[in-house]
């Protein structure tokens, strides 16, 4: 998942969080519970694949590499035992079939390294009977045997790997595509409630907004302003909590020109109380995030 697409995904996680905390103004919008039930699904899908993404193929690949290692191994010891067996009974054949030391081994293909342990098991299963006191068994025909089947399985896994990630990059993208659908439909409706909740639709329209990429360390910055005037306010007062928790995180005030700034802010969802003698207090929803500049933008209206 690309910065952008992480940014994109914690805005529809905010906005939902926001959309849930009010039900009794989202419970008069026409056909919500049906566009938040798509968001739902949308954000589900992102996440799932996501983290199925994330699953590292060189764990796959380390353990594809053990396994050649150890057949490599156990290979060329059966060689050199088989070998000592030919030549004590002068079998020029045997000897010249049987004859596979670790840095031949080594060069080969994965298939063909496959092939040649297979046809070395073929030959000591052939002559089992007599090479028990060179020390290859039953036993240890087991154990090849095992070890064979081992990297056979596994020589495709990496490749499959890759192509499930592909499949989960894919089903993201889509997962993308519906969560922006859905969001663009909810946005429709609840422009519904824009002059008769005008609290609830500045808190969603800074849900909505998506988080860009900031610089330093400033964490947080916005502006407060006159609903009716634009013009800056003064002195008004930002308390930040936690989302459903009553502590005070931090406190601000708005400078001359209405601004304000927070260079750091632990990463959360926060509830923001925006009041100033003289206006309704609002409260918004923001989204704060690491190495991310949240910006917070609010029209208070006078009582």
């Amino acid at each position: 998942m690309t910065a952008k697409e992480e940014s994109k995904l914690k805005m529809y996680l905010t906005l939902r969080v926001y959309l849930m905390s009010n039900p009794a103004i989202t419970a008069t919008i026409p056909n919500f519970s049906e566009f938040l039930a798509a968001l739902d699904a949308a954000i589900l899908q992102i996440q799932t694949n996501s983290e199925q993404h994330q699953y590292n193929t060189k764990g796959v690949t380390g353990n594809k590499k053990q396994l050649k290692e150890s057949l490599i191994i156990i290979t060329a010891d059966a060689s050199r035992k088989i070998q000592a067996y030919a030549k004590y009974v002068n079998d020029t054949v045997l000897l010249t079939e049987t004859k596979l030391n670790d840095s031949f081994l080594k060069e080969l293909t994965d298939l063909k390294l496959l092939d040649s342990s297979n046809g070395l098991y073929s030959r000591i299963d052939a002559h089992i009977a007599d090479l028990t006191t060179y020390g290859l068994t039953i036993a240890t025909q087991t154990a090849y045997r095992t070890a064979i089947t081992a990297f056979g399985a596994a020589i495709p896994q990496p490749r499959q790997s890759q192509l499930e990630k592909k499949e989960n990059t894919l089903l993201e993208n889509q997962g993308f595509e519906a969560g922006d659908a859905a969001v663009e439909n909810i946005d429709m409706v609840v422009e519904i409630v824009r002059l008769t909740e005008p609290t609830f639709y500045a808190g969603y329209k800074n849900a909505r907004r998506i988080v860009e990429q900031g610089t330093g360390t400033l964490q947080v910055q916005g502006l407060i302003t006159d609903a009716a005037t634009g013009q800056p306010i003064v002195d008004a007062t930002l308390v930040f909590r936690l989302s459903g928790q009553t502590e005070i995180a931090i406190e601000k005030q708005t400078a001359a020109k209405g601004g304000f700034m927070i260079k750091s802010l632990p990463e959360g969802i926060y509830d923001v109380t925006v009041s100033k003698t003289g206006y309704k207090t609002q409260t918004v929803t923001v989204n704060v995030t690491p190495d991310q500049l949240c910006n917070v933008e609010v029209g208070l209206e006078k009582n």
